[in-house]
């Protein structure tokens, strides 16, 4: 009797706090004191995934940078990772990180999508999974947290001799149009979960050809992951009841504008312990420009109207200009 209630109140405190996470590792979101344990330890190495400007300004003891923002570093011109593999583990491996190496991924608090975006990568590149022995850790409240916590900085650089990253990539980490797609004609079976905000969703705000969303897809904004104060994210409980409705069992598609938020979606799945999670990496860019594509509260970007407005705003510039001269 004693060792099942041992294992019971052993199981809710696991629960609450999020620290056993199924798929390979745990302790996926991490504190300052875990990142305070893990410096200078071998096969720990701290990504500071900020601009190098920033990097010199003070960056946490031994922290390594990319030479600019790493979830543009990481990725091609249209914010698509899958496209690039072999140039990521290029640029990982110059870094000195290896496919055997413990990686936590920090930066500025409030860049928490593109933090999020690097631990995405890692994952879909292996870490984190039986694939390989590397795991990835997100640093929850970026450097700002580090400094409340009185952790110190330093400004020299920290250079790691160059490696090899010799990825094994986990397909299912990342969603495809083609397996969306076969989701919207129900030959495929998923949930989608569109991180964007409440205007993108139902088409009045246009960043694509069109608006609208994909069919089916359940509208859980990003900014309800968080406290928008200090972008530390939410505890574990309070997360769970905004995903309730998501079956953990079942496969989840996270997207977006370029999966950049859909990558911090992506990111608190993973510590709720979804295992069958991924992030469609082309999103709404990709899908809302598709016109073959069904879509829902489809609405369509006015060109003329654009061009209209365009036309005014030069014609405007022009009389502002001929004023300034006189």
């Amino acid at each position: 009797m004693l060792r099942k209630i041992i294992f019971a109140a052993a199981f809710v405190f696991l629960a609450c706090t999020g620290s056993a996470v199924s798929g390979g590792a745990t302790n996926l979101v991490v504190d300052s004191q875990f990142v305070s344990d893990k410096l200078g330890k071998p096969g720990w190495i701290i990504l500071d995934a900020r601009m190098a400007e920033e990097y010199k300004d003070g960056h946490i003891p031994t922290a390594v940078n990319l030479g600019d923002i790493a979830a543009k570093v990481l990725r091609d011109p249209t914010h698509r990772a899958y496209t690039v593999v072999p140039a990521i583990e290029k640029k990982l491996g110059d870094a000195g990180i290896g496919d055997d190496k413990h990686v936590i991924v920090y930066g500025n608090a409030a860049d928490s999508y593109y933090n999020a975006v690097n631990f995405w990568i890692l994952e879909f590149l292996g870490c984190n999974s039986s694939q390989l022995s590397c795991t990835a850790h997100y640093f929850d409240g970026g450097i700002e947290q580090w400094e409340s916590y009185g952790g110190k900085l330093e400004v020299q650089d920290s250079m790691l001799p160059k490696t090899q990253f010799k990825a094994k990539v986990v397909s299912s980490r990342l969603a495809t149009s083609e397996e969306v797609l076969r989701v919207v004609k129900g030959q495929a079976k998923a949930v989608l979960i569109d991180a964007r905000t409440d205007a993108e969703f139902h088409g009045s705000d246009i960043r694509a050809l069109r608006g609208g969303h994909i069919p089916g897809a359940v509208n859980i904004k990003v900014q309800k992951n968080y406290d928008e104060k200090d972008y530390k994210m939410l505890p574990v409980l309070e997360l769970k009841t905004l995903y309730k409705d998501i079956p953990i069992k079942e496969r989840v598609i996270a997207y977006c504008q370029t999966g950049t938020r859909a990558a911090y979606t992506y990111l608190v799945l993973r510590q709720l312990g979804y295992e069958n999670v991924s992030n469609y990496d082309d999103s709404w860019m990709v899908y809302g420009s598709n016109v073959n594509y069904p879509a829902e509260d489809e609405q369509w970007f006015n060109f003329i109207e654009v061009n209209q407005t365009a036309k005014e705003v030069k014609v405007l510039k022009k009389e502002l200009d001929e004023l300034r001269q006189k």
